[in-house]
């Protein structure tokens, strides 16, 4: 059954719910996803918004709500495209499906409990699902390093590529990068307050950051961090690509020029309406802190995974998360109806 989001009344409808999932590669997992969102969820859609330069996923499948998008743009990792991808997704899920609720993941997830339930829970509850946190930073000139956590930096200086990046050189560690590199960052921290540094290490490399004179933010509309994989009601959903992230926006023309714009382009716009509805994260993920990536989710996190509440885990891995996706297969299988 599905909530009327403006009276917070019952209709009487199976929920519509959309899955858009962001991929790079490997149709094999994802389609491995898609079926075991459609089987624990058999009434849901499934978007795979998907970036095609190095691996071409088919363009038609044997699911008529299944549909795989080729959106053109290149996805790497902590640039501003990702956020875009996701914005058209999501566009597309709500002239096509008209949905009541849309949740973002990524290929390598994979579900961990019944979806249509989750489903149920997540649109009775209302509101949007996620973690958000309040940035704040003030940065000081001289050898002091800010005060506050730093990437809010992130968001409220206006970033540059540099021409090294842009050419896709990457830089030697001989004496004299070495030294550059030393100079680099002694002369960013002293002029933090104006200018920042930054490499974005898994995505395009080195930027120059100058802070802006004017951002949208303000005490009553801070800037927030949090995960990208989100899920959000109808009418958030609206409020999302009608206005605060509608094309031309203040937060649209900021967060282009931002880096790593995925952690804090969504959730800030829909903090400024409400926090988080305080559901467990859409997915349930362990940090590799050596490594900076996502931990591989095996058998031996299968009692964990069930106890967190999350409708999915990441990262999930072809092989090295065979048993625990066929553990979990058996598990979130939908009841058929009579």
């Amino acid at each position: 059954m599905a909530r009327n989001p403006d009276s917070r009344g019952v209709v009487d409808r199976p929920i519509r719910t959309v899955y858009v999932v962001l991929t790079h590669d490997d149709w094999g997992q994802a389609e491995r996803l898609v079926r075991a969102i459609r089987s624990s969820s058999p009434e849901a859609h499934v978007i795979v918004a998907h970036d095609a330069r190095t691996t071409r996923f088919p363009s038609e499948v044997d699911d008529a709500r299944v549909e795989v998008f080729e959106h053109g743009l290149a996805t790497d990792w902590g640039s501003w495209e990702l956020v875009e991808a996701t914005l058209l997704a999501f566009g597309r899920a709500r002239d096509l499906v008209d949905p009541d609720l849309v949740c973002l993941v990524s290929g390598r997830d994979y579900p961990i409990r019944r979806l249509d339930e989750w489903e149920a829970e997540a649109v009775a509850t209302g509101g949007w699902i996620g973690d958000a946190r309040e940035l704040r930073y003030t940065p000081h000139w001289g050898r002091r390093r800010g005060e506050g956590d730093d990437q809010l930096t992130r968001y409220t200086y206006r970033w540059f590529r540099s021409p090294a990046a842009m050419a896709g050189l990457r830089p030697g560690d001989g004496a004299a990068n070495r030294l550059w590199r030393r100079i680099r960052g002694a002369v960013a921290l002293r002029l933090e307050p104006v200018l920042g540094v930054r490499i974005v290490t898994r995505g395009r490399g080195l930027h120059y950051g100058i802070r802006r004179l004017r951002t949208p933010f303000s005490a009553e509309r801070p800037c927030f961090g949090g995960s990208q994989w989100i899920a959000l009601g109808r009418r958030e959903l609206d409020r999302l690509l009608d206005e605060d992230l509608a094309p031309g926006s203040p937060l649209r023309r900021l967060y282009r020029h931002s880096v790593i714009p995925d952690e804090s382009a969504l959730v800030t716009a829909l903090s400024w309406h409400a926090p988080p509805n305080g559901m467990p994260p859409v997915t349930q993920v362990t940090w590799d802190v050596e490594a900076d990536r996502p931990t591989t989710r095996t058998l031996d996190d299968l009692d964990v995974l069930r106890a967190s509440g999350s409708p999915f885990c990441r990262k999930v891995d072809p092989r090295r998360s065979a048993t625990l996706m066929d553990a979990l297969d058996r598990s979130i299988r939908a009841t058929p109806t009579a």
